[in-house]
């Protein structure tokens, strides 16, 4: 039987989204106690919801996953290597352009209002 990876409760995501896959993994709290189950996906959900991996592990606990968002959310790893996935929930390759140049930047302004400079958006 393999050993199950035991966290604690108040540790910060950012802090071990690299060291946990995509298996469930045991909280404890202060004393020691198991307080539950947490899986990855749980933990990605929140983060998204967030836009950030700086919270504690305790604050995902009770979020809840459906089977379509098994297959859909993206893992601990790609949103700690992919921070624009984090913050608009999509890769930066999958953000549309609006047609427009920034007159400042020269760069298209994407379907968000945003360019290079920031000035597109105005």
């Amino acid at each position: 039987m393999p050993e199950v990876k035991k966290l604690h409760e108040d540790e910060e995501v950012e802090e071990i989204a690299l060291r946990i896959s995509d298996e469930e993994v045991e909280i404890i709290d202060h004393s020691g106690v198991i307080k539950g189950k947490i899986s990855s996906k749980q933990l990605a959900k929140k983060a998204l919801e967030k836009k950030t991996l700086k919270f504690r592990i305790k604050e995902a606990i009770n979020t809840k996953i459906t089977t379509e968002d098994e297959k859909s959310l993206p893992s601990l790893r790609e949103l700690y290597f992919d921070p624009h996935l984090l913050i608009y929930g999509k890769r930066a390759g999958e953000v549309k352009g609006s047609g427009y140049v920034c007159p400042i930047c020269g760069i298209e302004i994407d379907e968000y209002g945003y360019c290079g400079c920031g000035a597109g958006s105005s």
